[in-house]
């Protein structure tokens, strides 16, 4: 009997990942498992609490490196729930004979970020091992916060006709990485790497506010199929409302990658009250990192479970998660 094997598309974000998760879970006593980006942790809702690794290659790219990604990861999961971050843990896992000017690089921009967002180091733990055991360094961060928005957000608050919201155009951070590994002239493309916090704190205000999630592994057409599959909902959005990035379209063109499932760091879907939709935009744009912040879709009763985009010449593209891994290591 041939074994069962990992693969690089468990690394995706898509479904192979979804199917991993679950045969992890499977091992465990967690039947409330809450599949979001973070957990709540105490009975009032109020301390959550994210986990996440980042084995990025290369670990510096345009935009960023992996101690900016290790802080922003961690936090953004939080942020998306409406929890202030406040608190980090960071494990680091260095190879044998990495240089420590690139060590204190890393740390240095970790903690930059981290004083950006008044976020606290408060624990960690480093380890060394042999050369060829990992590639330089891999680091995994806890981030811990408290919940600022007055109601827990999440697929479950999904309701029909919700507008959707969306920051930035999508696929800045795995566009960015493609061109560093490949060696591309993209000179004016960088990572969208960020915390989020600063551009959704606003948004806590909004009665009509029901989700956020940012646009990671699988990208933003992954994003949408877990609310829409986990919510029950149909979800459809318009293939010309969604904003572009020149830079990524070209680049997408050339390695026949599709915008829609590449990663990025920057990026949020916002699920609100339609009668809020235009404030949210409005609000969103405000902060530079959301400048481009649009509607681009809604929740329908349609095609439920599914995603749908009305295409440029009329039509209706289904939109699924990814099944293999586009680019490996994206964070």
């Amino acid at each position: 009997m041939k074994s069962e094997l990992v693969t690089i598309g468990h690394g995706s974000g898509g479904r192979l990942t979804q199917e991993l998760t679950k045969r992890a879970l499977s091992h465990f006593d967690v039947p409330k498992f809450q599949m979001e980006d973070c957990a709540f942790i105490d009975e009032d809702g109020l301390m959550a609490v994210s986990m996440d690794g980042f084995t990025v290659y290369p670990p510096e790219f345009p935009g960023g490196d992996i101690g900016k990604l290790s802080v922003c990861g961690s936090a953004n999961d939080l942020a998306v729930r409406g929890v202030k971050p406040l608190f980090l843990t960071m494990s680091l896992i260095l190879e044998e004979g990495l240089d420590m000017a690139l060590f204190d690089r890393y740390m240095a921009s970790a903690a930059e970020t981290a004083r950006g967002g008044a976020i606290t180091l408060i624990a960690g733990d480093t380890k060394v091992v042999p050369k060829g055991a990992v590639d330089g360094i891999f680091i995994a961060t806890c981030a811990i916060g408290k919940r600022a928005s007055p109601n827990i957000l999440g697929s479950a608050a999904l309701q029909e006709g919700d507008a959707l919201v969306l920051t930035t155009a999508p696929g800045r951070h795995g566009a960015a990485l493609a061109a560093a590994r490949f060696g591309l002239d993209a000179k004016d493309l960088e990572s969208d790497c960020a915390l989020l916090w600063p551009a959704l704190e606003p948004l806590l205000k909004f009665e009509g506010l029901r989700s956020m999630r940012d646009c990671t592994r699988g990208g933003l057409g992954t994003a949408l199929c877990e609310w829409a599959e986990t919510s029950g909902f149909g979800v459809e959005i318009e293939e010309n409302a969604v904003p572009s990035n020149k830079d990524v379209a070209g680049l997408c063109d050339i390695l026949g990658f599709d915008p829609l499932y590449l990663a990025s760091e920057g990026c949020a879907i916002i699920a609100i009250d339609w009668s809020w939709a235009k404030e949210c935009a409005t609000s969103l744009k405000e902060n530079p990192i959301s400048r481009d912040a649009c509607v681009i879709g809604r929740v329908t009763r349609d095609h439920p479970r599914m995603v749908g985009m009305k295409t440029k010449i009329g039509g209706l593209r289904f939109i699924d998660m990814p099944v293999g891994e586009l680019l490996p290591r994206i964070c």
